[in-house]
């Protein structure tokens, strides 16, 4: 990774982290900046705007979502995958989602809804080449939903350990012929 994009990387780092920490109104340019250990022309270089930074998040996780789909398609097993992976692990992607859940919450960020839109597409489209049939891949997205709420939450309300394993066990039987 270069100098610039890894400026650019540790830029949206800082501001993937305010917004997750203090909120959307508290990410300005400046905080970021400062976060980021830029100037607030290097930030600028890199993002001319807030809605900029918004976008650059979404790219993250249309990148991700890219990588997921092409390593999840060919795995036979891809829905035990994807489901043991749906349990909320602080992996760094996971941070990009939710934050991308806190700033679509709000209307003028109409590209982080888009991200995760799009997101769920890449999901569907590994799903249904390991399924082959959508209604089936819809079903277990949404499943996986359930199961990263329930695990994120944390505490006595939080997902059991092998609760997951268990889904997966009776999904099998329901999917078998």
């Amino acid at each position: 990774m270069g100098k610039a994009a890894s400026t650019r990387e540790r830029i949206l780092d800082a501001f993937e982290s305010i917004v997750l920490e203090l909120g959307e109104r508290a990410a300005t340019l400046a905080a970021t900046a400062e976060a980021a250990g830029v100037s607030k022309g290097g930030l600028l270089y890199h993002f001319g705007s807030k809605a900029a930074l918004v976008d650059g998040l979404a790219e993250r996780l249309e990148r991700f979502g890219q990588e997921e789909e092409e390593r999840l398609s060919p795995m036979p097993d891809a829905v035990a995958v994807f489901l043991r992976e749906s349990v909320a692990a602080e992996h760094p992607i996971d941070r990009t989602i939710v934050a991308l859940l806190r700033l679509g919450q709000i209307e003028e960020h109409e590209a982080a809804r888009d991200a995760l839109l799009r997101l769920d597409e890449h999901y569907l489209a590994a799903l249904e080449a390991s399924l082959g049939d959508r209604d089936l891949a819809l079903l277990v997205v949404r499943l996986s939903d359930g199961i990263y709420l329930r695990s994120a939450l944390g505490g006595t309300g939080s997902l059991q350990s092998d609760s997951v394993e268990r889904v997966i066990e009776r999904l099998g039987e329901l999917l078998r012929p």
